[in-house]
């Protein structure tokens, strides 16, 4: 039947593997919100669209307040509060689906480029080259960075082969991303990096990434124009130089995601050192040449990544292509499946997309409703907002983000960068681990409360201080007043 057939058109493997992934994806993006900085970044946005203006210092915290603040992210932050706004909870879940749904589909078209259009490989790639950095496809701004690496691997590919036309789409594609997130810089570094390695020698089974001296040329002038865009930001020449704060050791050494990948953990032991594992095996066994150029992107990354575990997402996808280069010749009657396999999958589809549809209610309310209950001081805040404690108050540093969006003010929180001036952000981790000084630190900042996680140092040493009293005790947070304020 006409219809039947053009079913099984739309029923390609391909297509059924790349829908399984997005679909997946999907599912796990309805799971409750849990990251400390994702309640900041909602409550930002709706303090630009509220006062119609991108502030410039701290209207946030006490301990700050008025300092500069160096607004790097607004954007993303506006557009995120005006769909929670506009549509709750499914808005925040939508921008998180189709950010991961384009990164995919353009890893998959750039996987077919360099693959010589093997679809099949180039799904499975494509989808890998996301699910290994899954850890890190959480509501941050972030996520326009990863899905802007992935454009850019997919333009430079193309102009590699000549299309010059496309460095068109470079500049407007640099300004979202200087106004969306501060790792603009590597997109600059990118252009660059194409230049430099195309002086390169073929060496052994990698291939030089030959390029025109009139490409080379395109690709300079494309950096320096990029650059003059990119400055169009509230933020001027910062929006570049923030990545300079990595050489912040008291932050890095703090801060988890600066951490270098902890590979006892269960996301590294079964998640990314299999996926590494796998592609290191398949460019030794496989006697085939191979673009140089990627191999030197998955080195680079894979490189910043044991420093920084934050570049692991970018690492799991200039993996991607490597993938789809070294399976092109593997198992080509894929392409053409038989037309049980085809309803055998078709079936197996069925089942979740229908779970998937039976999951769908769970998207509806407001973002309020669906914060995990075990990320966040809920009922902590709520008792405050009801029973006022005396101030300043110091808060932990993941409560800082929620209490934020509730409109507490806070003594830290996830915008570490504002706390490294006068040894805020140092006090901070003192009083968190109860250094020497940690009681002389309550007196200097004049606390006269303190909502903490139980078990903390801070929180066992003013359980047993006679000076301080619990005056209530929730799921994850207990809130301490002193007995005599001190003015």
């Amino acid at each position: 039947m006409k219809w039947l057939r053009s079913l099984e058109r739309i029923y390609r493997v391909e297509i059924l593997l790349l829908f399984l992934w997005l679909v997946i994806f999907a599912i796990r993006a309805g799971s409750p919100i849990s990251d400390p900085d994702t309640p900041w970044h909602i409550a930002t946005g709706r303090f630009i669209l509220q006062h119609h203006h991108i502030p410039t210092a701290d209207p946030f915290s006490w301990s700050m307040l008025g300092q500069p603040w160096v607004t790097q992210e607004w954007l993303f932050e506006v557009v995120l509060a005006w769909l929670t706004q506009s549509f709750g909870f499914l808005g925040l879940w939508g921008l998180m689906v189709c950010l991961h749904t384009v990164t995919v589909l353009v890893l998959y078209r750039l996987c077919c480029f360099v693959s010589g259009d093997q679809r099949v490989f180039s799904a499975i790639a494509a989808s890998l080259g996301v699910a290994a950095g899954l850890a890190f496809w959480v509501i941050r701004p972030q996520l326009v960075s990863y899905t802007m690496f992935a454009v850019f691997l997919w333009i430079l590919s193309h102009v590699q082969r000549g299309h010059l036309k496309m460095l068109w789409l470079v500049p407007p594609l640099v300004l979202i991303w200087a106004n969306a997130h501060a790792s603009v810089s590597i997109g600059i570094a990118m252009l660059l990096f194409e230049v430099l390695i195309s002086f390169l020698p073929n060496i052994g089974r990698l291939e030089r990434a030959s390029l025109t001296p009139r490409s080379r040329l395109y690709l300079l002038l494309t950096a320096v124009v990029s650059v003059m865009v990119g400055l169009f930001n509230p933020n001027t020449y910062h929006e570049f130089t923030y990545a300079l704060l990595s050489n912040n050791s008291l932050m890095v050494n703090s801060i988890n995601e600066w951490h270098s990948p902890n590979f006892h953990s269960e996301y590294y032991k079964y998640g990314v050192i299999p996926f590494l594992a796998g592609v290191f095996v398949l460019l030794i066994i496989r006697n085939k040449r191979i673009p140089m150029k990627y191999v030197l992107y998955f080195g680079a990354c894979f490189a910043l990544t044991l420093v920084y575990q934050r570049f692991m997402p970018y690492l799991a996808i200039t993996g991607a292509p490597l993938i789809a280069i070294v399976t092109a010749d593997w198992l080509r009657g894929l392409l053409n499946p038989s037309r049980l396999f085809r309803y055998v999958y078709a079936v197996l589809m069925l089942g979740v997309v229908a779970d998937f549809v039976v999951q769908v209610p769970s998207l509806r309310g407001s973002v309020d409703a669906h914060f995990a209950t075990n990320a966040y001081p809920i009922d902590s805040v709520n008792y405050i907002k009801q029973h006022p404690v005396p101030g300043p108050m110091l808060n932990a540093y993941d409560f800082g983000g929620y209490l934020i969006y509730r409109d507490v003010p806070t003594f830290v929180d996830g915008r570490t960068d504002i706390y490294l001036h006068k040894n805020i952000f140092q006090d901070y981790m003192d009083l968190q681990n109860l250094a020497w000084d940690a009681p002389d630190l309550l007196d200097k900042y004049k606390f006269n409360s303190a909502m903490l996680p139980s078990g903390y140092s801070l929180s066992v040493y003013l359980t047993n201080n006679p000076d301080w009293h619990i005056v209530y005790s929730g799921p994850n947070a207990e809130i301490f007043v002193r007995n005599k304020s001190i003015k």
